[in-house]
């Protein structure tokens, strides 16, 4: 080879030898900042010097070493757990040969010469293949430690084997495929291949699989969250509306005190004229909607009526008192997230009104709660989506209720009757 050949060997085998000891210092945290200078020093000089004597003769040889040489590094100098470690350590290893051997035969494609000496060191193409392996490697190391610094991959244990997996396999396929390229009867090469692709895709529907249920963890996860402030909110509610009663029965004294007097005085115009202005501003402003007999039920409808009357919503409501075996809790669940779905419902209609019902079937309680709609829901939003930009924090009401449905072994449906001019949720517990 020529001088230029050789400098361009020497500046690709630097190159890479930097980019393993960056990736090393910026993902794993240094024990000491004593001297790191001089351990990274080191370590790219050992890194070097395994390159440049083995990297060509006996890769084998060069890729057992470059794994002993980082491991020690990282297990001397580093902090992390010892499967980070580990991923650290194998991440450059593994990802050189795919990285090469791809380029390789992108290269031999795109120039129609498919003799492998123009990709050998001394070929037409080295200089370019080298080049562009480098800035490849460098990217996909940048990508990893990108992802570090967010803090993007806590995995547990079986995870972690898993991305352990997909990664030896990938370099077992590499170093199958580069001995397929190489010789050209190469059968339990081309075997071990496909068994290996096997394998890669066993593992990836693990991956969606383990995936699949911890999306379901996290969605119940947040209905739960979701539920247990509907609950902490009841309760603010039921207490609020307590302390209304309180007070009033503390100032009816006042009040029946103040109306005798008048009466004494024989003032019966103003008695009656005070009486009638008490129960305008105190007895029924202060009155329930619905009284049921249930606490924490009649907080949730009474206060939903309160703000349908803020709103200019006519409310009708039918309750039977007698809910059965059907928690308090998840019931005031349910209302809640289907009378606040109603209210939101009847947005920009001219006569908005909600109907609630509330009876026993049987074994059964059936909620139906109904409102009026501007225009058809389901046509337009089947699938009843939020369309609150806030995905992540709405968009949960509907699934609380079909949990809470599935709970008791009911169900939830949606519907529209009157031509579309009437939205109906109907929930059986």
């Amino acid at each position: 080879m020529s001088y230029l050949d050789n400098f361009m060997e020497l500046a690709a085998s630097v190159t890479e030898c930097l980019i393993v000891v960056r990736l090393c210092n910026e993902c794993l945290t240094m024990k000491s900042q004593k001297l790191r200078w001089l351990k990274s020093a080191s370590y790219f000089a050992l890194l070097l010097a395994t390159n440049l004597l083995f990297g060509q003769r006996m890769p084998n040889l060069a890729f057992i070493l470059l794994f002993l040489i980082s491991g020690g590094y990282v297990l001397l100098f580093c902090e992390g757990r010892l499967y980070e470690k580990l991923l650290i350590v194998l991440f450059p290893v593994i990802t050189i040969l795919p990285i090469n051997l791809l380029l390789m035969n992108m290269f031999r494609v795109w120039s129609g010469v498919y003799d492998k000496g123009v990709i050998l060191p001394g070929g037409a193409l080295r200089y370019p293949l080298l080049v562009f392996s480098k800035l490849m490697f460098f990217f996909v190391c940048e990508m990893l430690i990108h992802v570090r610094r967010k803090g993007r991959y806590q995995l547990d244990g079986i995870q972690w084997l898993i991305q352990f997996s997909c990664l030896m396999i990938t370099y077992m396929i590499s170093w199958f495929l580069w001995h397929i390229s190489v010789n050209e009867h190469e059968m339990v090469s081309l075997v071990g291949v496909n068994l290996l692709i096997a394998a890669l895709n066993i593992l990836c529907y693990l991956i969606m699989g383990k995936m699949h249920r911890d999306s379901m963890v996290k969605e119940e996860y947040r209905v739960l969250k979701i539920n247990l402030a509907a609950q902490e909110r009841f309760v603010d509610e039921a207490r609020e509306r307590y302390t209304q009663m309180r007070t009033l029965r503390h100032d009816m004294r006042h009040y029946l005190t103040t109306a005798a007097e008048l009466l004494s005085e024989e003032r019966t115009g103003e008695a009656k004229e005070y009486i009638e202005t008490l129960l305008k501003e105190k007895i029924d402003r202060a009155a329930p909607g619905v009284d049921t007999g249930n606490v924490v039920i009649d907080s949730v409808v009474n206060n939903r009526i309160a703000i349908c009357a803020k709103r200019g919503i006519r409310v009708k409501c039918m309750i039977d008192s007698q809910f059965g075996s059907v928690s308090d809790m998840d019931l005031s669940i349910v209302l809640s997230n289907a009378l606040d779905n109603a209210m939101n419902g009847c947005e920009g209609v001219e006569q908005p009104e909600i109907s609630l019902t509330i009876g026993s079937r049987k074994a059964f309680t059936q909620v139906v709660v109904k409102n009026t709609i501007a225009e058809s829901v389901l046509s337009r939003n089947p699938k009843l989506e939020t369309d609150k930009e806030d995905k992540a924090v709405h968009g949960f009401g509907i699934a609380s209720m079909q949990k809470i449905a599935e709970k008791y072994c009911g169900s939830l449906e949606f519907r529209e009757e009157d031509n579309g001019s009437v939205f109906v949720a109907e929930i059986w517990l």
